[in-house]
């Protein structure tokens, strides 16, 4: 009886210290975020691309053509340059993509990232204040291709971005939410 008694006690100081919340804490991180939000200028640099997992994104995994730590349905793109970018109604994005098209591209077509630079169609941005979240989502169509993106947006500063193309299978990335620094200038690829 003693024994499960301690057990019993142990338990309950386990999920009483996992579900306290420092209040404070919570509610500076969702200042910060409110702000960025009201200013209109930040950018998600994402640590990790889910693509969808398909036999030929598995048979790449398993050649081992993938960095290390990686699998299939989440790969490692730290050091990547990558980045998506909100400032004022300006959206601008370079994501490396991982999975397979829909439709052919043309051969002069080098740009295998998903790249867009512009003012998108139909924004939107939530706040859901229930969830504490920010959710963000808009059509951006570039010359040969269209792109459908969401955007979750949490106090803890990290992301999720879901892009769903005209032209390829999805794709999502999860990531970190930052202040554009002062002379950043965006990545050329050629």
């Amino acid at each position: 009886m003693k024994i499960k008694a301690i057990i019993f006690i142990v338990c309950c100081a386990f999920i009483s210290c996992n579900s306290s919340k420092n209040p404070a804490e919570e509610a500076a991180k969702m200042q910060v975020l409110d702000q960025l939000m009201a200013q209109n200028d930040f950018q998600i640099e994402s640590n990790w691309a889910h693509p969808l997992v398909s036999n030929s994104i598995t048979s790449i995994a398993n050649s081992r053509l993938l960095p290390p730590g990686s699998t299939a349905g989440a790969i490692d793109i730290f050091g990547n340059p990558n980045y998506l970018r909100v400032m004022g109604d300006s959206i601008s994005m370079y994501l490396p993509y991982y999975g397979e098209r829909q439709l052919a591209a043309t051969y002069n077509n080098t740009i295998i990232a998903i790249k867009y630079d512009g003012k998108p169609d139909n924004i939107k941005i939530e706040k859901n204040e229930k969830k504490q979240t920010y959710e963000l989502q808009f059509i951006a169509k570039g010359d040969r291709e269209t792109y459908r993106v969401f955007i979750k947006l949490t106090p803890n500063l990290t992301s999720m971005i879901s892009v769903n193309s005209s032209h390829r299978t999805p794709i999502s990335y999860k990531g970190n939410i930052s202040k554009i620094p002062k002379n950043d200038q965006p990545i050329t690829v050629q």
